[in-house]
C-alpha cells in the first residue's frame, strides 16, 4: 500500500487536492469547506454555486475510485 493507491495513508490536504481537481476537470460548482478523516473513509463538506452546504462521506479506496465517487456525487447535486 502506497500513498498514491490508498486513502487511509492519504493526508486531508492529498483528499482536499484530488475533490480539487475533480471539482476544476468537470467545472463543478462547488468548493471545499472542509475534509476530515474518519473510519468510514472522509468526511467532505462542500459549498455549492448557489451558497448551499452539503456533506458526504468519501470511503477509503484507490484515487481513481474516490475520484469517480466524488465526482457522481457532485454531479448528482449539480
Amino acid at each position: 500500500m502506497t500513498q498514491d493507491l490508498e486513502s487511509p495513508s492519504m493526508s486531508a490536504t492529498d483528499v482536499q487536492s484530488l475533490i480539487r481537481s475533480v471539482i476544476i476537470l468537470f467545472a463543478l460548482p462547488f468548493a471545499i469547506v472542509s475534509v476530515v478523516r474518519s473510519s468510514a473513509g472522509w468526511k467532505v463538506v462542500v459549498r455549492a454555486g448557489t451558497g448551499e452546504v452539503m456533506g458526504f462521506t468519501l470511503p477509503h479506496a484507490a484515487r481513481d475510485e474516490m475520484r469517480l465517487t466524488i465526482r457522481k456525487v457532485l454531479q448528482a447535486e449539480r
